[in-house]
């Protein structure tokens, strides 16, 4: 059997099905996906962009990570040379333009018989998720914390934390981290920053989450420039899968557009509060205004039950005119506590509700499946370890 899944904006299942019973002789099993989800499953991934206006190729750098050595193929309703040249780069079996010819897509389909050319790109290129809110008050520095501790700790990913929100200086608190160099402290160094210059200026949490963060004095915002933050990228990329940026509410400014601008996925923080919800309205078309993406645009709901009888996410996700990416349930004594602690929920309450929606999260940011231990422990509720009581608080290096 030949199992096929189409990745596709566009309710087109009559017609693949009818295609592929025109050309292949046997069974096929077919799956539609509108986001992509990594599987070892299929024989071949279809990506399909008919009836995209603009965006195609940022999909397909998007999840070009994940093709490698997979047979794929990719589908458009326009001539576009951009793509087509992307596809034979990545090692796609064939490139066609709807409406191809039933010998086109047979001649591609023969190539699913040789071996899949394996993707490997110049360098490692680190995912860059930016976290922001235009309210204060709604988790991004919290989310950015957990999200980075449970890509490093679960999926065993090598992740940056940045904190930009320089004032706060939240990320480390957080974490119970002494931070060893500002953003500030790494733009100082310009085209001189490499490698082991990064590697010893990063706070550590265990083996693979690092840190970028601590108080930035005003003075020391002349210092960060976007040449800077441009060469700190380019180290970075290479020695981290996920870079996770912390950003300042409210504001557009340069730093925070930077980071909008080079971010992969845009995790937009929201609550109940109707005031969270009406600013994020506004916040979510200046995006779109400014030119962002709208499938990377991604808003998370947290505190979900933070009211009893509070809106519904079907409502607030009709009220912000864009999909509901996730939702973080509320458990605000838990986070208090583990923010005395200066430690992530998966590691104070790994049971809880909030931890397994942070590891949910953390799954589809990495569109990898957890890991069968994982779920197994959710579903059976088995107790994890005890908190360790010697463990200090927060307060030892204030």
């Amino acid at each position: 059997m030949l199992k096929v899944v189409i990745l596709t904006q566009e309710n087109e299942s009559k017609f693949w099905q009818d295609t592929f019973a025109n050309v292949w002789e046997g069974p096929v099993d077919i799956s539609f996906q509108k986001d992509f989800q990594v599987s070892d499953k299929f024989d071949l991934i279809v990506l399909d962009f008919s009836g995209r206006t603009s965006g195609a190729l940022n999909v397909l750098s998007d999840v070009s990570s994940h093709l490698s050595g997979k047979h794929f193929l990719i589908v458009s309703d326009t001539k576009d040379a951009d793509i087509a040249i992307e596809a034979l780069k990545l090692g796609a079996i064939g490139f066609l333009v709807k409406p191809f010819r039933r010998f086109e897509l047979i001649n591609c389909l023969d190539r699913l018989h040789t071996a899949p050319k394996t993707h490997v790109p110049v360098r490692s290129a680190a995912r860059i998720v930016t976290l922001l809110s235009y309210k204060g008050g709604t988790g991004v520095s919290t989310t950015t914390v957990n999200l980075g501790y449970a890509l490093a700790s679960l999926f065993s990913k090598k992740v940056l934390l940045i904190d930009t929100a320089g004032f706060s200086n939240h990320v480390t608190v957080l974490l119970n981290v002494i931070p060893k160099c500002t953003l500030a402290d790494i733009c100082k160094q310009g085209n001189n920053l490499d490698e082991q210059y990064l590697m010893n200026a990063v706070s550590k949490v265990g083996n693979n989450l690092s840190i970028i963060g601590g108080m930035i004095k005003p003075s020391d915002f002349s210092e960060i420039s976007v040449q800077g933050l441009e060469h700190l990228l380019n180290v970075a990329t290479e020695l981290y899968d996920y870079i996770l940026v912390d950003t300042s509410t409210h504001m557009l400014d340069e730093l925070t557009m930077f980071f909008i601008q080079k971010a992969n996925d845009l995790l937009l923080m929201t609550t109940f509060d109707l005031l969270a919800i009406r600013d994020n309205r506004f916040y979510i078309q200046t995006l779109k205004e400014q030119g962002v993406l709208e499938h990377r645009i991604k808003p998370i709901v947290n505190r979900q039950d933070w009211y009893i009888g509070s809106l519904e996410p079907e409502l607030i996700q009709k009220q912000i005119n864009h999909p509901i990416f996730h939702s973080l349930p509320n458990d605000w004594q838990a986070c208090v506590e583990a923010t005395n602690y200066g430690r992530p929920i998966l590691d104070f309450a790994p049971n809880s509700k909030l931890a397994t929606a942070y590891k949910i999260l953390a799954s589809k940011i990495s569109k990898i499946a957890m890991p069968e231990a994982q779920v197994d422990q959710m579903a059976n509720g088995v107790k994890a370890e005890a908190k360790d009581p010697k463990k200090k608080g927060i307060l030892h290096w204030f």
